[in-house]
């Protein structure tokens, strides 16, 4: 019974350490639905915001200010189905919680990350958008905030493009440790 107890007690300590790391994840793709994951962007359309909504999705992350670092990743896999050579600029855009658009460039939203992706007529790429949130930049400073709002878009400057979003997540490691005040 001494051995449990002390085993017990062990392992509580352990859970309480300084050092223990809380992931934090959403699947942002789980919100988007199935028909607004994939489609065509073409001349005339000429770009795929997701969410479809400018304001994007709201994310809430408790105890914010514990934050020690993370990632955003969008996947896409995109295909020229057109004639012509498609370039397609791809980007994660974010924002503070109360922004109504991110992608007006006012109210504190920014593109975190951009990428072009030039597709010759027939070929097909899969495109992985990674951020890596470190202190120090923008986007670490907005999420301590507690609430921001996240989206990615697809623009299409020539050509005619498949799209399919196939991943989309927030992973944020949180040290709660952190929010113990220091006398």
């Amino acid at each position: 019974m001494k051995r449990v107890s002390l085993l017990l007690v062990s392992l509580a300590l352990a859970a309480c350490s300084g050092h223990t790391i809380h992931r934090f994840e959403v699947d942002i793709l789980s919100f988007i639905p199935q028909d607004q994951r994939q489609g065509v962007v073409n001349l005339t359309t000429a770009q795929a915001q997701f969410p479809d909504h400018p304001a994007g999705r709201a994310v809430d992350v408790p105890e914010a200010k514990a934050l020690v670092d993370g990632r955003f990743a969008f996947a896409f896999t995109l295909k020229n189905t057109g004639t012509l050579t498609s370039t397609a600029d791809l980007e994660i855009r974010l924002g503070p919680g109360n922004d109504t658009n991110l992608y007006d460039g006012q109210g504190g939203d920014f593109a975190a990350l951009q990428q072009t992706v030039t597709l010759n007529p027939g070929e097909e790429q899969t495109v992985t958008l990674q951020l890596d949130i470190q202190p120090g930049t923008p986007t670490y400073d907005l999420i301590q905030s507690g609430r921001f709002r996240i989206g990615a878009r697809l623009d299409l400057t020539e050509g005619k493009v498949q799209y399919t979003l196939t991943q989309a997540e927030v992973v944020l490691r949180l040290k709660l440790f952190n929010l113990i005040p220091n006398p």
